[in-house]
């Protein structure tokens, strides 16, 4: 699904056919989870952080004006969201999982994929050493890692979300993995 779908959506939604939001949900989700997950290392906090990002989106579409990707706008926002949330963290006041346009009241929901306990089991310890040292990664490295090896992003669609050139995605992505590497092999894992 390129971008080209993804602004017949948001076409969609802003003639007034807000239920066809919930395709965006359903493409951009997974990857929005895994971002925060990385970024929080709490399951419940994320899912509701998830489902804050996309209400956000949805009250912002209107302002999205095309001047880049709409995945690339859209995850500016939740990268701003994140840095936000995590600098108010103690004294964050969460909004509101239901929205209101007009008179009309809608409510997003985020599946739960939540893995079956044996497989938590056999996980945990090797993903909590992974967290561990990611979050231990300095900001730059932990965010573009993330970006990257875990949301899938591309070194462009990277460049463009963080504003920076295209060569310093690509030294930054570099340098983590080898850092992230290094501090893995000295905890027995790689």
């Amino acid at each position: 699904m390129s971008d080209t779908y993804d602004i017949q959506v948001v076409e969609s939604v802003l003639a007034g056919n807000t239920d066809d939001f919930s395709k965006i949900v359903e493409k951009y989700q997974d990857r929005v989870f895994r971002y925060v997950f990385a970024k929080l290392s709490n399951y419940d906090e994320a899912m509701d952080v998830t489902q804050e990002i996309f209400i956000m989106t949805l009250e912002a579409l209107a302002s999205f004006r095309r001047e880049s990707k709409f995945s690339t706008w859209f995850f500016s926002i939740m990268i701003n969201y994140c840095k936000n949330y995590h600098k108010k963290r103690g004294r964050f006041t969460s909004v509101p999982l239901t929205f209101s346009r007009g008179e009309e009241e809608y409510e997003l929901q985020i599946p739960d994929h939540r893995e079956n306990p044996e497989e938590r089991v056999i996980m945990h310890d090797s993903l909590r050493i992974l967290r561990e040292e990611i979050q231990r990664l300095p900001e730059d490295y932990r965010e573009i890692l993330v970006l990257r090896d875990i949301d899938g992003l591309s070194y462009n669609e990277i460049s463009d979300i963080l504003n920076i050139n295209l060569s310093n995605v690509k030294v930054r992505i570099h340098r983590g993995r080898e850092f992230l590497k290094n501090r893995l092999h000295s905890r027995g894992l790689v």
